[in-house]
């Protein structure tokens, strides 16, 4: 594991959403306050209306074109969250993925479960529920996570991380974390080999975290240059339902 992660759920009054996730964010700040005297962190939460995940390799010759594509998205379209997962399956061409984990491969081996679908790459997969080697820009736009959608807030302060949503207890959530941004690496063989790739939003974790309907509070570091994102899906289908990142 990159990072470990502890958690707890806290029971709060039953508020309306928008009170109800100021009372979150007030309680928290005055908890870390007092125990460390430390100023909150300047981060908001946002609520992405696309999300598009990339399953890309640097071991992969028709990876670039996708990697390419997502980028401009992600710079172009401030309502998409772009996150892009190095697979590890090709490493055996002579070049490990560097930003690669057998848990971004069993993420796409999930979905690939849940779509009665082979796992390729690039494979780009939209809001959890329409999969593709290649999209357009419209393509995307034409495929909104539906609204309205259940509210989400992140907080990150003094190394606690809160999630608040009004979703349904029966979702199941994912966090991500990653470095929002390009990143360049340089691959010395395998089929990519001599050239500089540029991978937009690497991720760099992500697990799974058991929901009950009540916020989460977890103990967590996030390096500097990275950040989290929250994706609630609907269990039987993978579809996204809503998502939040922290920025």
């Amino acid at each position: 594991m990159k990072s470990s992660i502890a958690y707890s759920s806290q029971a709060f009054y039953k508020l309306p959403m928008k009170l109800f996730l100021t009372s979150i964010a007030t309680s928290l700040f005055i908890v870390t306050s007092f125990e460390s005297g430390a100023v909150a962190n300047d981060l908001t939460s946002v609520q992405p209306s696309y999300v598009v995940e990339l399953f890309t390799s640097q071991g992969c010759s028709s990876c670039p074109p996708a990697n390419k594509f997502v980028s401009k998205l992600a710079q172009s379209e401030e309502d998409a969250l772009v996150l892009s997962y190095g697979v590890t399956y090709w490493d055996y061409l002579g070049w490990k993925d560097t930003f690669g984990d057998p848990v971004f491969t069993e993420r796409q081996r999930q979905y690939g479960k849940v779509f009665g679908a082979t796992i390729y790459t690039p494979q780009i997969v939209l809001n959890g529920s329409a999969h593709s080697p290649r999209y357009s820009k419209s393509d995307v736009i034409s495929m909104p996570l539906p609204k309205p959608m259940p509210e989400v807030f992140l907080s990150y302060q003094n190394g606690i991380l809160t999630i608040a949503s009004d979703t349904s207890s029966k979702h199941t959530l994912s966090l991500v974390r990653f470095k929002p941004g390009l990143q360049e690496v340089k691959v010395k063989r395998g089929e990519n080999g001599g050239r500089t790739l540029k991978v937009e939003n690497v991720v760099t974790d992500i697990r799974d975290l058991a929901w009950n309907g009540t916020p989460l509070r977890l103990t967590t570091d996030m390096p500097e240059g990275e950040t989290f994102a929250a994706l609630f899906h609907a269990p039987e289908t993978s579809k996204v339902v809503t998502a939040a990142v922290l920025k």
